[in-house]
């Protein structure tokens, strides 16, 4: 089913369940109506949030991502061991330059995405668990700093990696990330068509 029909019928769902008490006091159905409570609204907003991100991340992350990564290089990492891997990391470290949004890669699988300001950011990742338990590196040269936490942000939506603990950090000189603020945008008019008391 195609995400645009799925958030469609999520929304219908929703407003069913919210106007379902107002439905049985004008043609009366057997049985009690269903209830809308606090607990219903939030898990069914948080259906809709989920199937809008997919959507944006589709049609928004893609275009912007491409638009503020200047190049990638790609690096297979090399050697055996955490000192020989972690050398090798710091050799390809050096010989970037300006703000970067790197990734640790397992094959198909991305493990981390983190940024840096200068390139001696991913050399700190010389002895990380990281460097044993990836294969590859991509790293995107960003031309500005204040792009960088909007491309860390879009590489987060794109890439999804395995360990995202924190959201990516905003800062206040920086751009902000179009999915994240289409997210908030669309979180913000949900909560203001369902409120609760």
């Amino acid at each position: 089913m195609a995400l645009h029909t799925q958030f469609r019928r999520k929304l219908d769902r929703l407003w069913q369940r919210r106007t379902a008490e107002l439905r049985s006091l004008i043609k009366p159905k057997p049985g009690m109506p269903l209830a809308f409570t606090r607990a219903v609204r939030n898990r069914m907003l948080g259906e809709l949030l989920d199937v809008a991100s997919v959507l944006l991340v589709k049609k928004v992350a893609r275009k912007a991502f491409r638009d503020i990564a200047a190049m990638r290089k790609l690096h297979r990492i090399k050697g055996r061991g955490l000192v020989e891997r972690g050398n090798d990391v710091v050799a390809f470290a050096k010989r970037l330059r300006g703000p970067i949004v790197y990734s640790f890669w397992r094959g198909r699988r991305c493990l981390y995405v983190g940024k840096g300001k200068q390139a001696s950011r991913l050399a700190g990742h010389q002895k990380s668990a990281y460097v044993t338990q990836a294969d590859s590196i991509k790293v995107f040269l960003i031309p500005t700093k204040s792009h960088l936490p909007k491309a860390e942000c879009l590489a987060t939506h794109l890439f999804e990696p395995r360990d995202l603990k924190v959201k990516p950090a905003r800062v206040r000189w920086g751009r902000k990330c179009p999915v994240c603020r289409r997210h908030d945008e669309i979180r913000k008019l949900l909560r203001a068509l369902f409120p609760m008391r």
